[in-house]
C-alpha cells in the first residue's frame, strides 16, 4: 500500500467530512474532474472500494494504528465502529446527532409557564 501524496491526503480529508465531488472541488479550488481522478487514485493506492473504508483509513492514520484492510473486511465494519463508540462513551463525549453539536454535561431544567385563568 502506497502512502498518499499531500494533495491526495487533503482530498481524502474533505471526503471524510461528507462532502460530495463538487463540494470538494469548490472548497479546494480545483475542477470536479481533477477531484474525481484523485479520488480514484486514492482508492487504487489504498486498495479500497468504499467511502467507509476511506474513513477508516483516515481514522487509523490519525490514531497511528496499522490499517489492515484484510482484517477489517474479515471482522466487518460493525466491530470497528462498536469499539469506536465504546471509546467515545468511555470518554464521556456527548453529541446530539440530530443537531451535530456537543451537548453540555450539566443539566438544565426547563420551566414551562402557563397562563392562569382568572
Amino acid at each position: 500500500m502506497n502512502a498518499l501524496s499531500e494533495r491526495e491526503h487533503l482530498v481524502a480529508e474533505q471526503y471524510c467530512k461528507g462532502l460530495a465531488d463538487k463540494e470538494v472541488a469548490d472548497k479546494l479550488g480545483r475542477s470536479e474532474w481533477t477531484i474525481k481522478a484523485q479520488k480514484r487514485d486514492i482508492y487504487r493506492k489504498l486498495g479500497i472500494s468504499k467511502d467507509t473504508e476511506l474513513v477508516l483509513y483516515m481514522f487509523c492514520e490519525k490514531l497511528k494504528i496499522n490499517f489492515d484492510l484484510k482484517e477489517i473486511r474479515k471482522h466487518g465494519l460493525e466491530l470497528f465502529f462498536s469499539i469506536m463508540l465504546l471509546i467515545v462513551a468511555a470518554m464521556d463525549y456527548h453529541m446530539d446527532m440530530r443537531r451535530g453539536r456537543i451537548q453540555e454535561t450539566g443539566r438544565v431544567t426547563r420551566v414551562i409557564r402557563t397562563r392562569r385563568e382568572v
